[in-house]
């Protein structure tokens, strides 16, 4: 079952489409998310999106990762006019008023989304790094902090702390990381190869 978010103020309304119409046709515009090239027409979440002034559309949003642990979900972002939608883990933000105008997320695939109203982002995490969005839209994106298997575990007024897989340590194969909740910047070090070189 579809997710709804809306930690965040919204001005929208967002409903997921469980069926074509009996006369075959919406009555409204139907828009991609990214615009069709070689995907099959109906291949992405379908929603119905209705902005504060009246003007409605249908969303159909690509599916970005096909098994787990990737899901879909839709969230209010940190501008009101903007809905985030996740679709099998590809993460969009598109603005309901002008549906022209949007972004991908360039996290793929999205395992973990996380709404900080008191920071005004949103931060998604993949495998190995993490991203944020505010009003603007992206706000920054780490660089790799783990080997594989990134978890947040703590978020605080300044940092993004978690955990990640580290296949070279043999004794304790769980790293730590964490970046400056601002800017993205890894304020651990790299892990190191045998001949002294940060590994990433």
């Amino acid at each position: 079952m579809l997710e709804f978010d809306f930690t965040f103020p919204h001005s929208y309304e967002v409903e997921q489409v469980r069926e074509w119409p009996g006369s075959g046709s919406f009555g409204v515009p139907v828009i991609y998310f990214p615009p069709p090239k070689a995907r099959t027409e109906h291949d992405g979440l379908w929603l119905m999106v209705k902005a504060k002034s009246g003007k409605t559309w249908i969303g159909v949003f690509s599916f970005g990762y096909t098994s787990p642990p990737a899901f879909s979900r839709v969230i209010s972002s940190p501008n009101p006019e903007s809905v985030c939608v996740v679709s099998h883990g590809s993460a969009y933000i598109v603005n309901a008023e002008k549906p022209d105008v949007w972004e991908q997320v360039p996290i793929l695939p999205v395992l973990e989304i996380r709404p900080l109203p008191e920071h005004k982002l949103l931060v998604f995490s993949d495998f190995t790094g993490l991203g944020a969005c505010g009003s603007n839209g992206l706000a920054w994106r780490s660089p790799r902090v783990c080997w594989d298997e990134l978890k947040i575990t703590k978020v605080t007024s300044e940092t993004i702390e978690g955990t990640g897989y580290d296949p070279t340590n043999s004794l304790n194969q769980e790293m730590q990381f964490a970046v400056d909740l601002r800017t993205g910047r890894s304020l651990l070090p790299s892990p190191v190869s045998i001949d002294g070189k940060p590994v990433w």
